[in-house]
């Protein structure tokens, strides 16, 4: 396991990543919730990536990048009659110098010219698997490990027809139900997902796990309730409690499916070290094929 001191420059060295830098504007911030902010970075190119692939993120002033994945999809990064060319990114708040300098009072950086580059090898499609063959394609993240998913999930979201595969997503994140209530949008992405799912763009099912929170979320091992995402994506279930393993076993199925689907985990190394073991481990888990089962640590 990598040391989490290394900045992200050292953590990805052997990661595949693009030579050349492009200049973009960071053209809003918007505050999710006190430890996580969305910054639109405005393009004067198009720029091409894979969902699922990261950013080094140049701030003013501080020598070594910081990395951060994009949660927009690759659609977004081309300029539309309406809309200029984007790519988004979530970041969490930390003491680490590039994410410090993004988390400074929004009027102060806001319009700031950034410098980035696109890398990562945790991408969809899935590398090795036949799409045209998968039956099930299952999204497991833990916490802000839904980003790279949510660029993938947007992208399938975006055709004409729901993709011909059944699409199942498990997002356990601590709850934020506070003195004011439960409020989806402080639950970063949840409203987006729940539109994808209740638009009828995948077929499929999202599964909400809400930890550690205060409010109506009852203890460890009890069912929840449900979080209202509003007109466009409705009520959505939680469980109050922590996902487990078996819930990952139970959304990829059987033996039949098993060998017809594809895997992404993200999230902590503790939760991606355990998962992805039991997935693969022929004797005391489900024996997926490891190319099947495709994992990213965030730190």
């Amino acid at each position: 396991m990598a040391d989490s001191k290394l900045s992200h420059l050292e953590r990805t060295a052997a990661e595949p990543r693009d030579k050349s830098l492009h200049t973009v504007s960071l053209a809003k911030v918007d505050q999710i919730n006190d430890q996580v902010r969305l910054f639109r970075l405005e393009l004067s190119a198009p720029l091409r990536f894979l969902p699922g692939q990261w950013l080094d993120v140049f701030v003013p002033g501080v020598a070594k990048a910081g990395g951060y994945t994009i949660t927009s999809p690759p659609s977004k990064a081309r300029p539309s009659p309406t809309d200029p060319a984007f790519v988004e990114l979530a970041v969490q708040k930390s003491p680490d110098p590039p994410a410090a300098w993004l988390w400074q009072d929004p009027d102060t950086i806001t319009y700031a010219d950034l410098q980035v580059r696109v890398g990562g090898s945790f991408v969809w499609p899935p590398p090795g698997v036949n799409v045209r063959a998968l039956r099930r394609a299952v999204f497991v993240a833990g916490g802000v490990g839904i980003n790279p998913l949510m660029s993938m999930l947007s992208s399938l979201a975006e055709g004409n027809e729901p993709p011909p595969f059944e699409v199942e997503v498990l997002y356990s994140l601590k709850d934020d139900a506070g003195e004011g209530g439960r409020r989806a949008s402080r639950l970063l992405f949840l409203e987006r997902l729940a539109g994808i799912f209740k638009g009828g763009k995948v077929r499929g099912r999202l599964r909400l796990f809400l930890t550690g929170g205060s409010g109506d979320v009852k203890s460890e091992g009890e069912d929840g309730g449900v979080v209202a995402c509003g007109d466009e994506g409705g009520d959505v279930p939680f469980h109050a409690r922590r996902m487990a393993i078996d819930d990952v076993f139970a959304a990829i199925g059987g033996a039949s499916e098993r060998r017809h689907a594809a895997v992404y985990v993200c999230g902590v190394p503790t939760m991606i070290d355990d998962f992805v073991t039991k997935l693969t481990n022929p004797q005391h888990g489900l024996g997926m094929e490891p190319h099947r089962v495709l994992c990213e640590r965030w730190w």
